[in-house]
């Protein structure tokens, strides 16, 4: 008896696992090992902190941040960085992207934009009693407000401390990692954009007719290359229509790759205007470059003339290539005679104008307006080269000015406009970044109008 107790003690404290038993022992394992599996097929070993760039708000970071991790172990790092950046876009600037893009991003914020959006809406509701309860004691007299106002700046100022610095506090090398190096694609010229982009960057720029032209194809087809390498191919009819083909396959294959930098059409530009009474001095926002009439709207006259003869819109001729705009006029301000104008008369006083000009910090165009004389603008042309300024002109006849401007290169554009944030060169230049730095500058993603650049 003694001895059946203690054998049965035995199988107690150590049971054997039975088949079953040790089967779904097995299989539990295996499950956990594949569970394991999954959870690391993305790496983990990235913080989200590094993400973090010194101009964007907090509000924008917070929302960015959230998303990214709840997300980390699902998608790779750079996949979901630009998963977060396109999230940020469309919640904060409602902008567009492909329908299966969008549908993913939205699926994914569901939980997070919703609390953020109720949080938005009970913090502008606080914020607005508060303004409300702030006016009433400015009108009471109270000093409440005042006291307040203190600690709201040392509580900025100490947020501000707190903020990390994007690249530890050194300069941030733009083109680094870019595929085409220091090409920048600054958009003016039309169909001479690309090639004058490459030559400001001196880089070897070429469009031929394509090696791999089959024998039996009557259309043509060219190509277009980048220090040797083929990143655009058009078709076309004969080899001028597959040239300008590959030529706009190249502007948007490139402005994904390289900076993008086209001057604002409606830029404040310095007016200088002769008149009888002296020389005024004013601020424009209709330079010589961009300078046109307006295109026939509904509301003119002559609208509703060319539709009742059968206009439908857009330039006249077989192949719509006729002008689109009305031909321009210039009407005469003052009784002087033609030729009267004597060039050198004021030209001192011109060249100190132009010289306080390249002295300051402006970064305004200067435009000379068509009450100057053929004369007067080929003597600012000679003072504008000896400063070093750019001088063009616009126009034909009559309507003919002069714009004078300074020359700056476009990495002193980009670090101006990206790291600076320079507001005389921001109100003056938009720039899109490509899309390797979209996570360093979401505030220029967005593509640049391409008018007149795929011409």
């Amino acid at each position: 008896m003694a001895t059946i107790a203690k054998r049965q003690k035995v199988e107690a404290a150590d049971p054997i696992d039975t088949p079953s038993t040790s089967g779904q022992s097995k299989k539990h394992k295996k499950s956990k090992k594949s569970s394991a599996e999954e959870k690391s097929e993305f790496s983990i070993d990235w913080d989200v902190e590094d993400y973090k760039t010194e101009y964007e708000s907090e509000e924008h970071w917070e929302l960015r941040r959230d998303f990214m991790l709840a997300h980390k172990d699902r998608f790779d790092e750079e996949r979901l960085v630009c998963l977060a950046q396109t999230f940020i876009n469309m919640e904060f600037m409602g902008c567009k992207y492909p329908k299966d893009t969008m549908l993913l991003v939205a699926e994914m914020s569901k939980d997070i934009a919703e609390e953020f959006r109720r949080n938005r809406a009970l913090r502008l509701k606080r914020t607005f009693v508060s303004a409300s309860d702030a006016a009433e004691q400015r009108a009471k007299g109270r000093k409440g407000a005042a006291a307040i106002r203190p600690q709201i700046q040392v509580q900025t100022s100490s947020g501000s401390r707190d903020r990390l610095c994007f690249g530890g506090g050194e300069p941030i090398n733009l083109f680094d990692g870019l595929r085409f190096g220091n090409l920048v694609i600054y958009l003016a010229g039309g169909r001479s954009c690309l090639r004058n982009s490459c030559t400001a960057s001196k880089t070897k720029y070429e469009e031929r007719q394509s090696e791999a032209q089959p024998a039996d194809d009557t259309s043509k087809t060219a190509e277009i290359l980048i220090n040797d390498q083929v990143i655009a191919t058009g078709s076309g009819e004969n080899l001028k229509a597959a040239k300008l083909s590959a030529y706009k396959q190249g502007v948007l294959f490139l402005q994904t790759h390289c900076y993008s930098i086209k001057l604002n059409a409606s830029r404040e530009t310095i007016k200088v205007e002769k008149s009888k009474h002296g020389v005024n001095i004013n601020v424009t926002k209709e330079s010589a470059d961009n300078l046109g009439e307006p295109k026939l709207n509904k509301n003119n006259k002559g609208y509703h003339m060319m539709r009742l003869m059968g206009w439908s819109g857009g330039g006249l001729g077989r192949s719509k290539q006729g002008r689109e705009e009305p031909v321009g006029y210039l009407l005469k301000n003052n009784r002087m005679g033609l030729g009267s104008n004597d060039p050198h008369a004021n030209l001192a006083d011109y060249h100190k104008l132009i010289e306080n000009y390249v002295n300051s910090d402006d970064m305004r165009d200067m435009q000379f307006e068509p009450t100057f004389s053929k004369e007067e603008r080929a003597a600012f042309h000679q003072v504008a080269s000896k400063f070093g300024l750019r001088s063009n002109s616009y126009g034909v006849g009559e309507s003919r000015r002069l714009l004078i401007t300074k020359k700056v290169s476009y990495e002193i554009i980009l670090n101006e406009v990206l790291s600076r944030r320079n507001p005389k060169f921001c109100d003056r230049y938009f720039v899109q970044v490509p899309m390797q730095k979209a996570h360093l500058f979401p505030g220029h993603v967005a593509a640049l109008d391409l008018e007149n650049i795929m011409e």
